[in-house]
């Protein structure tokens, strides 16, 4: 894993291609999906755009069974908006509370080319679920644009590749594929999430920084001289653990620094790793894609599977 060189992104990225618009109005949205509408973005259009899109809007739960590709064909099928009539009809024909109905179908975003999706405030909000940006990224989506983008959404779709923005003065350069300044999209970012997103991804970037090509913030209490009036302090005890597991430089192996004080970033070493069964599946196919057949990781012992979200799943389903 240390030997291998990645690539950053270019300094400029450019798309060309279809923008959907989850509009709250179930006609246009069919409209841009099986009839090849291409929309203008106008005041408004853009006032009436889905708010609070959920994770589980954009997979439902049940989706999430799926952990590979196979998870494009789903993106946005919980997705409820505005039917054209009164007492308005879900795509599993039952019917939708308040004249609303779902109009995204299996696969129909995929088989419609989009490259890029637009919402309104608050996109990704609920659980913190990794499937419903890999389904986005599996549909081909690979720009996000929102009036505002909730953390842990934002941060997951950053970590898988889809770059992110609330500037919709770039949905037009992205649709015409002009070049854009990746910088775009790192505005206002730490310097460890900018260079996630300019080697396209978590994966990508930790590759980079196991073979030390990246370089990460260092400490304060190892700069020399040390940054205003930083110095040793009394340290609650999670900050005495964090100081010991900072991993100062990962190809070299240095862990631990004297002290650290609120506001620093960095990685740790953690003694016990975990992870449950529903997140399992698809970290094994990233680490597997990325890595290769033949990797294997580290430390095996500190890592510990349990099962959570699924464990009375026999009781509901025979299958």
């Amino acid at each position: 894993m240390t030997r291998r060189q990645v690539q950053k992104r270019p300094p400029e990225v450019s798309f060309g291609g279809r923008v959907l618009f989850l509009a709250d109005d179930a006609d246009l949205i069919r409209r841009q999906l099986h009839e090849g509408l291409d929309l203008d973005l106008t005041p408004e259009l853009k006032a009436g755009l889905r708010d609070q899109i959920s994770t589980d809007e954009i997979t439902p739960a049940y989706i999430c069974f799926f952990y590979d590709e196979t998870l494009g064909e789903f993106p946005y099928l919980g997705l409820e908006v505005r039917s054209g009539g009164a007492g308005g009809r879900r795509t599993d024909g039952r019917a939708a509370a308040g004249g609303t109905e779902a109009p995204i179908e299996r696969g129909s975003v995929r088989n419609a080319g989009f490259i890029c999706s637009v919402a309104g405030k608050r996109r990704g909000k609920g659980s913190s679920r990794e499937q419903s940006p890999y389904a986005e990224l599996m549909a081909g989506i690979k720009v996000v644009v929102s009036e505002s983008i909730e953390r842990i959404y934002n941060e997951n779709c950053q970590n898988l590749g889809i770059l992110t923005t609330t500037d919709f003065g770039l949905i037009e350069r992205i649709r015409s594929g002009e070049p854009i300044p990746l910088s775009e999209f790192t505005a206002g970012t730490d310097d460890i999430t900018r260079q996630i997103i300019e080697y396209g991804g978590l994966f990508e970037f930790n590759m980079a920084r196991m073979g030390g090509q990246v370089t990460l913030p260092s400490p304060r209490a190892l700069a020399d001289p040390p940054a205003g009036d930083a110095g040793p302090r009394p340290m609650t005890l999670g900050e005495k653990i964090f100081a010991r597991k900072w991993v100062v430089d990962a190809s070299s192996d240095h862990v631990g620094t004297d002290w650290t004080e609120p506001g620093e970033a960095g990685f740790f070493r953690a003694d016990i790793r975990f992870s449950h069964e529903y997140v399992t599946p698809m970290a094994a196919i990233f680490f597997e894609q990325k890595l290769g057949a033949d990797a294997r990781v580290l430390d095996p012992d500190s890592i510990l599977f349990f099962r959570d979200h699924l464990t009375f799943l026999h009781k509901v389903m025979s299958q």
